[in-house]
């Protein structure tokens, strides 16, 4: 049986062990990645390429959408569940009209939701790193 590429046992390995923000933030970043992938097509004049790229942008923001559980998350989760709807219909017309702009657009949106995530991971280890001190039980008398 041919053994895989070591990357894909990586990112494997990453994605499998990686936590719920991490996988978020991972999860924009491909996205982000596919719509600039997506725009330079656009710019080249590559139709076909630009369908993949943001073809596969678009299922990303379904993956969000799919697993935001807004009941549970209150009013933010709604108005996090009424951006990726939006999201999602500016990369289906941006696809449909081969539009840089609304590419641009969505990118934008996009980088700012991931430094949201970004904010929140670094405030949940910050949070760790001060739980485990005041935990802290010197042993020694």
């Amino acid at each position: 049986m041919p053994q895989a590429h070591p990357y894909q046992v990586y990112e494997t390995t990453n994605v499998q062990t990686a936590d719920q923000a991490h996988l978020i933030i991972m999860l924009y970043d491909g996205a982000i990645r596919f719509l600039k992938k997506g725009r330079g097509k656009i710019y080249t004049g590559d139709v076909e390429g630009a369908h993949n790229y943001l073809v596969r942008s678009r299922e990303i923001v379904s993956e969000l959408l799919s697993t935001l559980r807004p009941e549970k998350a209150g009013e933010i989760g709604a108005n996090l569940k009424q951006i990726y709807v939006y999201v999602y219909k500016r990369i289906v017309e941006a696809n449909l009209m081969k539009d840089a702009a609304a590419v641009d657009e969505v990118i934008e949106i996009m980088s700012v939701l991931r430094e949201g995530w970004v904010a929140i991971k670094s405030k949940g280890k910050a949070a760790t790193r001060e739980d485990r001190a005041t935990r802290h039980v010197d042993l020694q008398m």
